[in-house]
């Protein structure tokens, strides 16, 4: 078992992000990285907590294309942040997190989600540079009660994707996950005298995604007429019921809670149309 300074260090190695340059323009790549640990640098094998080994180098490569997301900002222009309405982030404040790793409690330190390049920035003091943490399924970060996990997850074409979901209901059968990320919406110039331009912004995406006996996450689409996606077919009638009787809303965590706690009942009873 290696020791916690080694799993800090070759686990949760981070990447620094130049927060000024942040504050300052988006370029396409959105983010500069540094990458903030000598040890990377350095030559050799050493370990990591799979017990595989990884050259130094290889691994220095790997983290530095984490944050590059030059397919989400395709635009030939420089974009200044101060010209774009709206925020990478729905929570733009550094608040208290903790680092899990194997689902143990392994650090605290403050933390942010960044919805628009789907990463955790931390700074290990307060007045440091802005890093981020490592993605991997054993490594997770809690903020604000909230316990972002990286995953796999199947989005709403089938597509099998990997980024942070965030579990908000855990049942025997069913696990409901919510992703709130931000796209960047580029701007239109008018077409005419008769047209306003409309500015450069960041729009929020909410998507939810079912976990069905532990299986990789599913998207899950807004509509009753697509709940045989998810649930058994024998299953459909009487959840369209209770849907229907306690008005829920598919689009809304607190009903998609209700209805997934609902079939949690109608499963272990073996109720069905």
């Amino acid at each position: 078992m290696p020791k916690l300074n080694t799993i800090y260090t070759d686990v949760f190695l981070l990447k620094s992000i130049s927060e000024k340059e942040m504050n300052r323009k988006i370029l396409l790549t959105i983010i500069s990285a540094i990458l903030g640990f000598s040890a990377l640098g350095q030559t050799g094998l050493q370990a990591n907590p799979s017990g595989d080994t990884e050259n130094n180098f290889r691994l220095a490569n790997y983290f530095h294309t984490l944050s590059n997301k030059p397919e989400a900002i395709m635009t030939d222009r420089t974009v200044d942040l101060a010209d774009i309405e709206g925020s990478m982030y729905y929570d733009e404040d550094f608040s208290l997190g903790k680092i899990y790793y194997a689902n143990k409690p392994f650090k605290s330190i403050l933390a942010r989600y960044n919805a628009y390049t789907d990463e955790i920035e931390i700074k290990r003091d307060e007045g440091e540079a802005v890093e981020s943490l490592f993605k991997g399924a054993k490594v997770s970060c809690e903020i604000n009660g909230q316990r972002f996990v990286y995953s796999e997850y199947l989005d709403k074409r089938g597509n099998l994707e990997n980024g942070y979901l965030v579990k908000t209901f855990s049942g025997e059968k069913y696990d409901l996950y919510e992703k709130k990320s931000k796209a960047f919406k580029e701007g239109q110039q008018p077409k005419t005298s008769l047209h306003l331009p409309t500015p450069d912004k960041f729009v929020d995406r909410l998507g939810f995604y079912v976990a069905v006996d532990s299986e990789t996450p599913r998207f899950f689409p807004d509509s009753k007429k697509k709940l045989s996606t998810t649930f058994e077919e024998n299953k459909v009638g009487i959840l369209k019921t209770f849907i229907k009787r306690n008005e829920i809303d598919l689009s809304k965590k607190e009903d998609l809670q209700r209805l997934l706690s609902y079939a949690e009942i109608v499963t272990s009873e073996g109720k069905g149309a």
